[in-house]
């Protein structure tokens, strides 16, 4: 296991679900195998600058944040930031933006009225075991 922390950047507009998704993410805590670090951010310029200061390893990104523009934020995300993995909140009934999402550079969608904190924890663990895959195959290789 990783001795860092999995570090997860919450970015939300609406202020009580950006709230909400920090609780379960907290609660998800709990669940997971290692530590994990929650910071929360309230727009797509603040997406920006965390991940530059604080490099995180997971952005987890609700579709409204970006609206129309958010396949391309996702899309420029990936390039600028290879090891980020992105879980996009898709609107209630936005299962239609899946394969857009998936294609943009996602790596896991839900619609928003679908996550839980088991579900979180699934995806967070799973982010993570990739995330120390990772870390191994750059030791190995340097």
């Amino acid at each position: 296991m990783s001795d860092k922390a999995l570090r997860v950047l919450v970015a939300a507009g609406d202020e009580r679900f950006r709230g909400a998704l920090g609780e379960l993410a907290e609660a998800s805590r709990s669940l997971l195998p290692t530590q994990i670090e929650v910071e929360q951010v309230s727009s797509l310029g603040a997406v920006r600058e965390r991940l530059g200061a604080w490099a995180p390893d997971v952005l987890i990104l609700d579709w409204y944040l970006a609206a129309a523009d958010v396949l391309t934020a996702i899309q420029e995300l990936a390039l600028e930031y290879p090891g980020l993995r992105t879980l996009v909140l898709l609107p209630d009934s936005g299962r239609e933006y899946r394969e857009a999402a998936w294609n943009a550079g996602a790596c896991a969608c839900v619609p928003r009225d679908r996550i839980d904190p088991e579900w979180l924890q699934a995806i967070l663990c799973v982010m993570n075991r990739a995330k120390e895959r990772e870390e191994k195959i750059r030791r190995q290789v340097a």
